[in-house]
C-alpha cells in the first residue's frame, strides 16, 4: 500500500506486510523542520478543514494515545517524524494489523510534536496534543 503527500508537505509512505504485522517506511522531502505528530487515522475521508473527515486515530482495540513503543497505544500511533536534513526517512513495524486493514484509511502529519500521551493536556491521551493536521494522504493499494 502507498500514501503520497503533495503540497506544503511532500513525501510518501510505503506499507508492506511482514511477519510481525506491517512495515511502514515514511520518506519526506519537504516538511517544516520541527517534530510533527504522525498517525494513521480511522477513515480515508480528507474532506473538511484539516481533513476532519479522517476521524480519530486508527485503533484495533480501545486504547488511549501513547508512543510508538508503548504497550498501551492506538494502533495508528506512530509518534513523531522530524526533518533534519534534505530528506527524512523513518521505518516502523506495527503489530496486530495488515496492509488490507489499512487500505482506505489515512495517514496524517500534525503541526506540533506528539507528547506521546504524557503531556497532561486534555487531548494528550486522545491525540498526543499534536495540533492541527497539516498534511493528509489516503492509504491506497499499490498496483503494478
Amino acid at each position: 500500500a502507498v500514501a503520497v503527500f503533495h503540497g506544503a508537505v511532500e513525501g510518501d509512505v510505503v506499507i508492506l506486510n511482514c511477519r510481525q504485522g506491517v512495515r511502514i517506511k515514511a520518506t519526506f522531502t519537504k516538511l517544516p523542520k520541527v517534530k510533527h505528530g504522525f498517525h494513521i487515522h480511522k477513515a480515508g475521508d480528507l474532506r473538511g478543514e484539516g481533513c476532519k473527515g479522517a476521524c480519530e486515530h486508527y485503533d484495533v482495540g480501545k486504547h488511549t494515545h501513547g508512543s510508538y513503543t508503548s504497550k498501551q497505544r492506538h494502533t495508528g500511533d506512530l509518534g513523531n517524524i522530524e526533518m533534519k536534513h534534505k530528506k527524512c526517512t523513518q521505518t516502523y513495524t506495527v503489530k496486530n494489523t495488515s496492509v488490507r486493514d489499512l487500505w482506505g484509511r489515512s495517514i496524517i502529519v500534525h503541526a506540533d510534536e506528539d507528547d506521546l500521551g504524557k503531556g497532561g493536556f486534555p487531548d494528550s491521551t486522545v491525540i498526543g496534543h499534536s495540533g492541527a493536521r497539516i498534511a493528509c494522504a489516503i492509504i491506497r493499494r499499490g498496483l503494478c
